[in-house]
């Protein structure tokens, strides 16, 4: 169950997010031309690296855009996004195009998500969740919440995934979406601020003829609907492995389930899913950036029948 935000942050909320309307007691929006104060974010869920991809391009790891520096301004943007002064001096190019100012990288907060500066002249305002995620509102119009949409997004994983010889996997997981703060207390020693998703499995003796395994899917929720997709893709091959009695090292194995994610995101054209893609492939975690670009060379190399056929000797 999600904490009531104003009762645990009364003091950190600034008034233009403190008056703001609940939306069903998980999250709340909030509007208004100005930044919100740094000293609301949780500095341990933002760190900045440089992404090798781009020249002068800054990550920001949690939601995976960044911003290009700029000395000189850039034709036809005259004015900063999030301010609407004049651009002059140094100033910010993000992935999506949206030119500010440099400071607003220190004075603002970043959908959890897309990594748009959250305003109301980039994002036309955006959410907080209760355990501490900020969405965009252009993110959230996409949020997968109802059981409909879960078992058409669930459908639409499975095809995608068998479509490359990732077969077997079964029809009906159960899927749970819960706050950051639930996942973390499933995933036991795993978790950590930017975990998405967590598969608990299960192999219950019957008899000793007769095993059964049963899974259960946990997905973070407020997410939009191909980041959710592209997180169930890497959640079922995790499942995937497990029926196959495959044993990799945890760096294989993470880098082998983000290839579901990878192909998800290479199915879809928007520029949504190209920035989660450059995200995977510049990701510096070396469990989850390091095995997947490993994973990524390897299937590269081989194509996805002889990788599959050849599972089990990964880790030779």
């Amino acid at each position: 169950m999600s904490l009531p935000i104003d009762a645990e942050r009364q003091g950190a909320i600034p008034p233009a997010v403190k008056n703001a309307t609940f939306i069903k007691g998980d999250i709340q929006s909030f509007r208004s031309h100005k930044l919100i104060p740094s000293s609301y974010l949780d500095g341990s869920k933002f760190s900045i690296g440089m992404n090798h991809l781009f020249y002068h391009f800054i990550f920001i790891l949690l939601g995976s855009a960044g911003s290009i520096l700029c000395a000189d301004p850039i034709p036809n943007t005259p004015n900063c996004t999030i301010c609407l002064q004049p651009l002059q001096g140094e100033f910010s190019v993000d992935a999506w195009g949206n030119t500010f100012h440099s400071r607003h990288e220190n004075e603002g907060v970043f959908c959890f998500s897309c990594s748009r500066i959250i305003s109301e002249g980039v994002t036309q305002g955006g959410y907080i969740y209760s355990d501490g995620r900020h969405l965009c509102s252009l993110c959230q119009t996409s949020v997968v919440k109802e059981d409909s949409v879960i078992q058409n997004s669930y459908h639409s994983v499975l095809t995608q995934l068998e479509s490359v010889g990732l077969r077997n996997i079964p029809k009906k997981i159960p899927i749970e979406l819960v706050n950051l703060h639930k996942l973390n207390n499933n995933s036991g020693n795993l978790a950590h601020a930017k975990l998405k998703g967590f598969t608990k499995m299960e192999l219950l003796n019957i008899s000793k003829k007769n095993q059964t395994r049963t899974y259960q899917v946990f997905l973070l929720n407020g997410l939009p609907k191909i980041e959710f997709e592209a997180v169930l893709a890497h959640e079922l091959l995790h499942v995937w492995l497990y029926e196959q009695n495959a044993v990799l090292s945890l760096e294989k194995t993470e880098g082998f389930c983000n290839l579901g994610s990878s192909l998800i995101y290479e199915n879809d054209s928007t520029q949504f899913s190209r920035i989660h893609l450059q995200a995977l492939g510049s990701e510096p975690d070396p469990i989850y950036g390091g095995g997947f670009r490993s994973m990524k060379s390897r299937l590269d190399k081989l194509g996805w029948n002889k990788l599959l056929k050849n599972i089990a000797g990964i880790n030779k």
